[in-house]
């Protein structure tokens, strides 16, 4: 006869039976649980209300009232029907829902927040809410994983319950079978991502550079660690955020939300579904696009250089600031990247775009000590008198202009007499002054030609040459305004001089051919190319006024950042990204003029993300951020 079986054995899988009276009161505390969560459930989807119906309410409740209806379900049948082998499908059912029901709360919430229909008090309400159902769902989770409960119902022996390392075991055994395979995969990857999302969320991200603004610290691909902890990581799907453990100091590099871009419900949604999607792909997807299809630039990554209770200024690649009380200081920045064609070669073959070269350096170094060493009085008084002697000139040299006309046009094509007559029509219907809103980019040929022409372009000559002349006086510490007029000067006199030999060709009888192989003009041609690059090309990447201006500074929680590659970087510098024209010396009425994003903008503390501190990838740039 065969003896009865050991404990230590697992009993065989019986039939279905109505549980017994030690196991309904093993379930007693979890049957309580499941009912108080799934009326919960319901309870919090009815006190939600609906100020606006969408696609967003409509999941909400689906998921609400699904999750209450599974855990009702899963009851009846654990605790009602006594299937036992049904209670690690409750708790891995109850765990997701928890996360299901969380990020389903917050559609609606977002929605009618963002769209105005809900003030911070209702919010907050809503957020209360959906916390007291998670902590609900949370008890029944943890009621549900109990070993004591587990050995109640059967599911483990007594030798299991006393045992860890048993139970584990007893857990790779039931591993069996393709399906239950496959399953268990599916919820270690699922496990691995809610994990990665709360591990991103709260203590730090990974982010992938799309651009090269912060090159040398970063090339476009590398993909820097933020630590997030310290930096008040934000409750997901909230606009609310844990206190800062520390403050971003100067030299900082940290993670910005894209403050240009615009928020409503369907941005902020679309934001936060692609925060998950980069999540768990590690950074490998994004799907937050620009309407065009282009993807967006955020979050940004740049470098804290102005901080609370300053203002700045930049003249000629050098950062200043300045406290109350205190005078104008250079801002140490050795982090600052301007000469990029000095790296090694290594480095300079992998970034994509080095905007100047050693050339280039050479002539903006030139440029930067004539306008330094300019004298502005003396510049205007010369101007001045230029635009009288000019306009004279080119009054009594309008019928010998008129037969070079005849004589000289037919072979130079018709573009040079479309920008004469573009001239001349300017100045005939008033508005901003035609040389002025030319910039530097007037050609002295046409310029000369529709001065002999037109009464009233030689007025517009004469204020536009008088124009410094009458400026108002310059404080004696605004090195940025000084410097702008001095270069206002050098575009003006460099105009004036080519349009003066123009007429000096013009009174030699000169023919057109003879114009172009001028050594007087040509060196005044080469000076307005010159010019010309450094104001439209480098002027504003090097240079801004001061910021905040007038008597105001940075706030108690505003910042300044900027990107480390200063010449190919769209920073806090630049809030607009369409080129406007703007004036170069605003304190001269007829002031060149330029187009210009040169727009500059605080970085509020609410936008900061984290704390980049470390390169993980690719594997030959890993290293700690400087």
């Amino acid at each position: 006869m065969k003896s009865a079986p050991k404990s230590s054995k697992r009993p065989e899988a019986a039939p279905a039976e109505l549980p017994s009276a030690a196991a309904i009161a093993a379930t007693r505390p979890l049957a309580i649980a499941a009912r108080t969560w799934a009326g919960l459930l319901a309870l919090v989807a009815i006190l939600h209300g609906c100020p606006r119906f969408s696609v967003y309410y409509a999941a909400f409740l689906a998921v609400s009232l699904g999750l209450a209806a599974g855990e009702l379900a899963f009851l009846r049948a654990v605790v009602g029907r006594g299937k036992a082998a049904l209670l690690p499908a409750w708790k891995k059912f109850t765990g997701y829902g928890l996360v299901a029901h969380y990020v389903a709360c917050a559609l609606p919430r977002v929605d009618w927040s963002n769209a105005g229909l809900l003030g911070p008090g209702r919010t907050a309400f809503l957020f209360a809410l959906c916390l007291a159902g998670l902590a609900s769902g949370l008890v029944l989770f943890l009621l549900s994983g109990r070993p004591a409960l587990h050995a109640a119902l059967g599911l483990i022996t007594a030798e299991e319950l006393a045992d860890p390392k048993l139970r584990r075991k007893g857990r790779e055994k039931r591993r069996k079978g393709l399906w239950r395979n496959v399953l268990e995969w599916v919820d270690a990857l699922a496990f691995a991502a809610i994990l990665v999302i709360v591990v991103d969320f709260f203590v730090f991200q990974l982010y992938v550079i799309p651009s090269e603004s912060m090159v040398t610290a970063f090339l476009n691909g590398d993909r820097p660690f933020t630590a997030k902890l310290s930096a008040g990581p934000r409750v997901p799907l909230t606009e609310w955020r844990l206190p800062f453990l520390r403050l971003p100091r100067r030299g900082d590099v940290v993670t910005i939300a894209n403050p240009r871009y615009p928020e409503n419900e369907r941005v902020s949604l679309r934001k936060y579904l692609a925060q998950f999607v980069s999540m768990v792909t590690f950074t490998a997807v994004n799907i937050d696009k620009l309407p065009d299809g282009s993807p967006k630039n955020d979050p940004l990554v740049k470098r804290v250089v102005g901080l609370p209770g300053e203002k700045l200024r930049m003249v000629d690649d050098v950062l200043y600031a300045k406290r109350p009380g205190s005078g104008w200081a250079p801002v140490e920045e050795p982090w600052a990247k301007t000469d990029l064609w000095k790296e090694a070669p290594e480095l300079r073959a992998k970034i994509a775009e080095i905007p100047l070269d050693e050339s280039g350096r050479a002539k903006l170094a030139a440029w930067d000590e004539r306008k330094a060493g300019a004298d502005i009085l003396a510049l205007a008084a010369q101007l001045d008198a230029a635009g009288e002697r000019l306009s004279a000139r080119a009054a009594a040299s309008a019928a010998r202009a008129a037969a070079f006309e005849a004589r000289e046009l037919p072979r130079a094509g018709q573009a040079l007499a479309a920008r004469r007559d573009a001239l001349a029509s300017a100045a005939a219907a008033g508005g901003d002054n035609a040389f002025a809103a030319g910039g530097a980019a007037i050609d002295d040929l046409a310029a000369f030609l529709a001065l002999a022409r037109s009464a009233a372009l030689r007025e517009a000559f004469r204020a536009y040459c008088s124009g410094p002349a009458e400026a108002a006086p310059l404080a004696a510490d605004d090195a940025y305004g000084r410097g702008s007029r001095a270069l206002g000067l050098l575009v003006k006199l460099n105009l004036a001089r080519r349009i003066e030999r123009d007429l000096e060709l013009l009174e030699s009888g000169a023919g057109l051919a003879a114009f172009e192989p001028d050594p007087r003009r040509a060196a005044l041609s080469a000076e307005a190319r010159e010019l010309y690059v450094y104001l439209y090309g480098y002027y504003d990447a090097r240079n801004f006024p001061e910021f905040p201006a007038g008597e105001a500074y940075l706030g108690p929680a505003q910042y300044f950042a900027m990107g480390d590659n200063r010449y190919n970087s769209l920073d806090f510098r630049f809030f607009e990204q369409q080129a406007r024209s703007r004036a170069l010396d605003p304190g001269d009425p007829a002031s060149v003029q330029y187009p210009s994003i040169l727009s500059p903008f605080p970085l509020d503390l609410k936008f900061i993300e984290g704390y980049a501190i470390f390169r993980a990838w690719p594997p030959s740039r890993v290293g700690l951020i400087k």
